[in-house]
């Protein structure tokens, strides 16, 4: 029987041959394992290689949807704003919310009303809507007044603060309710 010795039984000793064979073996397993080091380095560098492709086209990606909705957000505020005589300022800025995918457009819009001969009155009325949805997020009004007799004084009236249903009572609160949805 090649290779085996009988001297004590259950016990199987190596031959010239098996040992060529194991030494062969393990410098194959050594030599591997060096490989796959250098190897696991080169996947890693190619994986960092890609993830700054990935980004940079998700930059042109981004870019892309932010001039689309530029572009749509002016479509509709010319089709759905005009300005009339008592217009003061009528202005609006778009936002493309990445994380909700959501194309935002800010109308601002201020107007004059009559409030008597005593008196002047405007109103700032600013609304948040999603372009593609058409459907308002978020309204904000109040009305300034300006008396002239017996004294000049003035008076701020909040007539809706509402954002997604959040009510609240000013102008500072109506920024801060919108700032997560025109910041990304």
């Amino acid at each position: 029987m090649n290779g085996l010795r009988y001297g004590n039984i259950g016990r199987i000793h190596c031959g010239p041959m098996r040992r060529s064979i194991l030494f062969i073996a393990s410098t194959l397993i050594f030599a591997v394992g060096c490989d796959t080091s250098d190897r696991l380095a080169r996947l890693e560098k190619q994986n960092q290689e890609l993830q700054v492709a990935v980004k940079g086209q998700q930059a042109v990606t981004d870019y892309d949807l932010q001039a689309k909705c530029s572009k749509d957000a002016r479509a509709w505020f010319n089709e759905n704003w005009s300005r009339d005589k008592d217009t003061i300022l009528l202005d609006f800025t778009n936002h493309y919310n990445k994380t909700q995918n959501k194309c935002l457009v800010l109308v601002e819009y201020h107007y004059s009303s009559a409030a008597g001969p005593n008196a002047t009155l405007w109103t700032n009325d600013m609304t948040l809507t999603d372009v593609y949805e058409n459907v308002k997020m978020a309204s904000f009004g109040e009305n300034h007044y300006t008396y002239f007799k017996p004294t000049i004084n003035t008076s701020d009236n909040v007539i809706i603060c509402e954002v997604l249903s959040q009510k609240c009572k000013s102008i500072d609160e109506f920024n801060t309710l919108l700032a997560p949805y025109l910041s990304n």
